[in-house]
This record gives C-alpha cells, structure tokens and sequence, in this order.
C-alpha cells in the first residue's frame, strides 16, 4: 500500500478492516438538510408568490366586477328613468287627446239637445196652428 492508501476507498475492504464514514456520512446529511431546507424556503416563498398574485388577480376581478355592476345599474336606472319619462308623455297626449274628443262629443251632443229643443218648438208651434185651423174650419 502507498502512503495515500487511507484517502481512497477501496471498493472491496478487507475483512477487518472497515472505513470509518461516519463523518461522510454525517456532512452527506446537513448538506442534504441545507438543501433541503433551502428547497422548501424558496417552495414557501413561490407558494406566498402565487397565493400573493392569485389574491391580486382576484382583488382586480371582484372590481372589474362591481364596476361593471354599477354600470350597468346606472345604465339600467337611466333606461327606466327615460322610460319613465316616455311613458309620462304618452300618458299626458292621450289625456290631452281624451279631453279634447270628450269636449267635441259635449259639444256636438249640446248641438243635438239644442236642435231637439227648436224642433220639438217647432212642432208645438206647428201643431198648435193646425189645431187652430181645425178649430177655426166651419163644420158642414
């Protein structure tokens, strides 16, 4: 064997004669333990990233939401308000217009009650003068 000999291992040790890897062994591990413990850091801070953004985005959506929301509330309330309004003035021209055709037919019904009148005067004057000349005719 050379000087060297205890810093390599040999694949196939002798029967007594078994490396001590402990300290390997145990550098193996906390190496392992600090990557590990680094992998799940950088896992927890990707994860509060992604939570973090996912919060945002939802934040931003609830927003867009309510805005779009209150658009169109007050595109609705504006449509029934001229709806409203619409209907007001439909109501006010056929009110405008009943009125009117009643004071027409009034009208034209006081034209009637006034002709009636003069002809049933007309008769009576008509039938008192052909009673009087039945009354004034000699009688054979």
């Amino acid at each position: 064997m050379s000087i060297n000999a205890h810093a390599y291992s040999d694949p196939h040790p002798a029967p007594g004669d078994v490396p001590d890897s402990s300290p390997a062994a145990a550098r193996l591990l906390e190496m392992t333990a600090r990557e590990t413990d680094q992998w799940r850091s950088e896992a927890r801070s990707e994860a509060a990233t992604i939570v973090a953004g996912a919060r945002d985005e939802a934040a931003e959506l609830v927003r867009a939401a309510r805005e779009e929301a209150e658009a169109l509330v007050a595109s609705a309330r504006k449509e029934a308000a001229q709806t409203l309004r619409d209907a007001r003035a439909e109501a006010s021209r056929v009110q405008k217009e009943t009125t009117a055709s009643r004071e027409r037919h009034e009208g034209v019904i006081a034209d009637l009650q006034q002709a009636a009148t003069e002809h049933r005067e007309k008769l009576r004057e008509h039938l008192t003068d052909m009673l009087d000349r039945v009354d004034s005719a000699p009688v054979d």
